[in-house]
């Protein structure tokens, strides 16, 4: 499904159907907190959604606020006029009669509290759409309800919307900058999510280690036949050419479509958190720890672990020798499957999670594993991106590395008494926190080069592009789903320095890098758009190179980017592409004031050709495109065919 597209239509109808849009934001905030009716709703996710639809502009907020205040008022009083009316004799009535230990929980909750009962029983999820039932059958003042109810409706339609209302508007912000930004922030998002409801789903179960000598074996042994199942059914995959490896060329694609600047200068950090140098600190963090504490076999274990992990997964690259998607390393590491910085991070951190298992209280027990399934996503997410690895490499390294720990736990859990590991948890941490902050200050930019999308450099004459080539070249930025954003009125063949110290004596000025005081600009009402920061675009995932802005003739700004396109002169000049726009102040959803293009170009096209009429310029005609302003330097004249 295309959640995008789905996402932009429905943000379409609701701005279309705003009456209906509000009247259905009433009902569903009067059944989320209508009796009985609350615990079948979903309330909490729908309030969100409904906060960043209007976040993202398609509903007012204060309107939106007043929807559900009224429909949670309403909601409430139905129930207390239900209890007021039927009394104890609600008690006879489904689902009550069935069960009426919702009832018990909810007089209990309201003798303890009083009328205050009210005000947070809202905000309590299991005794929610009882309570004001209950203050019905106990004849609370109706009087005193009505005042309570208002106010806990004002503090939940704001607890439960105006989080929303941030994610929304976040989201358009990251938009309007890149929309490959915005599904990467969402993807990277939920993966966060996925880790914390997997980890808290299974907290439970983890929370029983140690309780019973029994349960971890038994707990262990499902988790053991589970991943090797996995991994095996990967591995036959894998073999066979079946459809997962057929899901690799898409979800490959699908994420180098997202790939832009700074979410690579994000997942590179995350990856470098799984690189050998910062496993490594920890592993050595709690070898030394184990010897000083004389707990030789924890440490036995610990290293059979690492040591395991690391000689599987070069067994493995031996034996399949599968290719990367690019070609990124030497020898052995050069083969994909399994992906080592997975495998690895599975087993560093899972495995470290199992020696503090019965240190740790049952309240925090479940915390290290949280910890372990986190990171492991999140840098078999950034392997996956990197172009680092297929899907089925990642999930067979993640496979094997729980199926690696679960086997090692299942021995190392069966004798007591088992080493109390609460001291591992800071000293593992800062050596995380160290190494992992070294590492990444001393390598970015150098593995920012080695994961660097390298797109094919293509070539034509000068004199070509200059009379029929331009039209090789592409003529919009566009979106990830191929959806048209800004025509792309320039291809310079001229230095972007040379274009600097021309217009800079004009009244133009470079833009290198805002100030965070500049973005909170943003959230401030009617600024001059002088205050306002020039928002970084992207164009096919690439960053501009050069980014220059002087005021307009009427309102607003123009601004002027460049980006290096994948084409060259035979002479190995590089081709700019780029567009010229006039930006003005435009409010966005109550909250922002965005600086946004207008949609005529020609303006602010022709004055830029005025203030470069140094350079050698040609305007070309296109069908169905505006005019493309062609540059290069006049002493090229005759070298280029003029």
């Amino acid at each position: 499904m295309d959640w995008t597209h789905l996402w932009t239509d429905s943000l379409q109808w609701v701005s279309l159907h705003p009456v209906v849009a509000y009247l259905s934001i009433g009902l569903i905030s009067l059944s989320e907190s209508l009796a009985l009716v609350g615990l079948l709703v979903p309330g909490t996710v729908m309030m969100v959604g409904i906060g960043a639809l209007a976040g993202s502009g398609a509903l007012l907020i204060r309107l939106t606020l007043l929807a559900a205040m009224a429909g949670a008022i309403a909601g409430d009083g139905i129930s207390f006029w239900l209890g007021r009316h039927y009394h104890r004799e609600i008690g006879r009535i489904w689902p009550f009669s069935r069960y009426p230990q919702m009832l018990d929980k909810g007089e209990a909750f309201f003798n303890r509290h009083g009328g205050k009962s009210v005000f947070f029983g809202r905000f309590v999820g299991p005794v929610r759409p009882v309570i004001p039932i209950v203050a019905g059958m106990l004849d609370m003042p109706a009087g005193h309800f009505l005042i309570v109810n208002i106010l806990s409706a004002i503090g939940w339609a704001f607890a439960y919307l105006m989080p929303g209302v941030v994610l929304g508007t976040s989201m358009a912000l990251v938009g309007a900058v890149s929309t490959r930004l915005a599904v990467l922030l969402f993807l990277f998002l939920g993966l966060l999510w996925l880790a914390w409801q997997l980890a808290r789903r299974g907290a439970r179960l983890l929370m029983s280690l140690g309780t019973d000598e029994s349960r971890p074996l038994l707990v262990l042994g499902i988790a053991l036949v589970v991943a090797a199942g996995l991994f095996l059914g990967v591995l036959q995959d894998l073999l066979s050419g079946d459809p997962l490896v057929l899901a690799d060329q898409s979800v490959y694609h699908f994420l180098q479509a997202l790939r832009n600047p700074w979410g690579d200068a994000l997942l590179v950090a995350v990856t470098e958190l799984g690189d050998a140098t910062s496993n490594i600190a920890v592993i050595g963090t709690v070898v030394g720890l184990l010897v000083l504490r004389r707990q030789y076999r924890s440490l036995l274990y610990w290293l059979a672990a690492v040591g395991g992990g690391v000689g599987l997964v070069q067994l493995f690259k031996w034996l399949l020798h599968r290719p990367r998607p690019i070609n990124i390393y030497q020898g052995i590491s050069s083969w994909g499957f399994p992906s080592g910085h997975t495998t690895m991070t599975v087993v560093v951190y899972g495995f470290l999670a199992l020696l503090l298992i019965r240190g740790l209280s049952s309240r925090w027990r479940s915390w290290p594993f949280v910890f372990a399934l986190t990171l492991s996503l999140l840098v078999a997410f950034s392997r996956i991106y990197l172009g680092a690895h297929w899907l089925s490499d990642v999930l067979g390294g993640m496979a094997l590395g729980w199926a690696w720990v679960c086997i090692l736990g299942l021995f190392y859990l069966r004798r007591q008494p088992v080493f109390d590991g609460r001291a591992l948890v800071p000293a593992a941490l800062l050596a995380l926190v160290l190494a992992g902050s070294w590492h990444i200050g001393s390598r970015h930019n150098a593995d920012l080069t080695r994961y660097r999308v390298q797109a094919p450099v293509q070539s034509l004459s000068a004199a070509d592009w200059w009379h029929q080539g331009y039209q090789h070249l592409p003529g919009w930025r566009t979106s990830l789903l191929g959806d048209r954003e800004q025509p792309l009125t320039l291809q310079v063949a001229v230095l972007p320095e040379e274009i600097v110290a021309t217009l800079q004596p004009r009244g133009w000025r470079t833009v290198q890098g805002e100030t965070a005081r500049r973005y909170l600009n943003l959230v401030t009402s009617h600024p001059d758009i002088a205050e306002l920061p020039v928002l970084p675009q992207f164009a096919a995932g690439e960053k501009s190179v050069l980014t220059m802005i002087r005021p307009a003739f009427g309102e607003g700004r123009m601004v002027l980017r460049l980006w290096p396109s994948s084409w060259q002169l035979d002479n190995g000049r590089r081709i700019f592409v780029g567009v010229i726009e006039t930006e003005t102040v435009r409010p966005f959803a109550e909250l922002l004031t965005l600086p946004l293009g207008k949609k005529d170009f020609s303006e602010a096209l022709r004055t830029l050709s005025i203030d470069l009429s140094r350079f050698k310029m040609g305007i070309r005609e296109r069908s169905t495109l505006p005019p493309v302003l062609l540059l290069k330097n006049r002493q090229n004249n005759l070298s280029q065919g003029q």
